[in-house]
């Protein structure tokens, strides 16, 4: 099946990696993909597009997938005025990370055949008034880039010598600072070693952020919340992969205290390298993150009083319970050896959860649904 495949290819933030997950996947079901890339000005390019394993320029196209989301295309429509879809089939792939489907995103159903989206929990808010199918395919990680980087990840952590426990914590401004809360994450971090406390552990909190020159006094106004503390620093930079794995081969932890997530792929990846994680026990995450293979963090419904982003006032998502979140922390930090052990349970889940025979399995069944309707 040869699938003509748009989304933001090149770019590096979480659509872009929800994409090139997608397109493993399809490869690996046996599918040929002609990559269209559909560049954003708001983000850079950080990769080049890999040619396609032969020329097919002759061959028909089965399928368009179309890897972005509606919001994308309202603002943005020239981003496929000229790349008219005429494949017999038709997918849209969406995120959407609320319960309650995003007013507005109606009229994008029109023309397609198909929704996919990264979850379970994205999908029934996509189904709540859509007239086609919704399916959940979940994005699958580059397991052999990550397996070899899980192994390089123990090899060096066998070899270094006493550092500071160190957390990590990773977001773009582009995806609002209100759902991803890297503020709670500063908060419960300074709740759980008090910086006056004599005799505790040696730690320290990464923030890795991206945008953050797009949005310079919510940059600002995050970064006046860790002033005067040291142990919490800021790296404010696109990363190329191998400094990303680099940044991930030094954690020896993830936080993410959420407000809500369409899938969570930095999670992910960060439990397929053994990396013990806190998260908020709520929202896309779930899919991949069963109770015992992360510490889950409980959390309330709040409503949002105000608009955020795509997020309109007046929808819901969770409160991270930021006293639990503290002792998360303490937790690990205080036990290197049960978080160790925590990385090595996630592993093991997230492996399971994601593999490549489960999602293809899902992928082969979607598109065998329509291959015998196809010229």
């Amino acid at each position: 099946m040869r699938i003509r495949f748009y989304g933001h290819l090149r770019a590096g933030f979480g659509l872009a990696g929800g994409a090139s997950a997608t397109a493993r996947i399809l490869q690996a079901c046996g599918c040929d993909l002609e990559l269209v890339d559909l560049p954003l000005a708001s983000h850079a390019a950080i990769r080049d597009l890999e040619p396609p394993p032969a020329p097919m320029h002759d061959q028909p196209v089965h399928v368009d997938l179309v890897h972005t989301n509606p919001n994308i295309l309202a603002s943005i429509p020239e981003l496929l005025e000229a790349h008219p879809l005429e494949a017999p089939l038709r997918i849209g792939y969406w995120a959407w990370e609320l319960e309650c489907f995003p007013a507005g995103w109606e009229r994008f159903f029109s023309g397609y055949q198909e929704i996919w989206c990264p979850s379970a929990f994205t999908a029934q808010a996509l189904a709540q008034r859509s007239p086609v199918p919704v399916i959940a395919v979940p994005h699958m990680p580059d397991w052999p880039h990550l397996q070899a980087r899980a192994e390089a990840r123990q090899r060096w952590r066998q070899q270094v010598t006493a550092r500071p426990f160190t957390f990590l914590s990773l977001f773009d401004y582009w995806s609002t600072t209100e759902r991803k809360n890297p503020a709670g994450v500063i908060q419960a971090f300074q709740q759980a070693f008090p910086a006056a406390e004599r005799g505790g552990p040696s730690v320290q909190l990464l923030i890795k952020t991206s945008s953050a020159e797009q949005f310079p006094e919510q940059a600002a106004a995050l970064k006046a919340l860790s002033a005067g503390d040291p142990r919490i620093r800021w790296l404010e930079q696109l990363l190329p992969q191998n400094d990303l794995d680099a940044l991930y081969q030094h954690a020896d932890a993830l936080v993410s205290l959420h407000r809500a997530e369409g899938f969570g792929l930095t999670l992910a990846e960060a439990m397929a390298l053994g990396i013990p994680t806190i998260a908020t026990g709520y929202s896309g995450n779930l899919e991949f993150m069963p109770p015992g293979s992360a510490l889950l963090i409980p959390w309330e419904h709040q409503t949002l009083t105000r608009s955020a982003g795509d997020y309109q006032a007046g929808a819901f998502w969770a409160e991270p319970d930021l006293q639990a979140a503290a002792a998360a922390m303490r937790q690990l930090a205080d036990d290197p050896g049960a978080a160790a052990a925590l990385g090595r349970r996630g592993q093991q889940r997230v492996r399971e959860r994601l593999s490549q025979e489960r999602l293809s399995g899902i992928v082969s069944q979607r598109l065998g649904r329509w291959l015998l309707d196809l010229p």
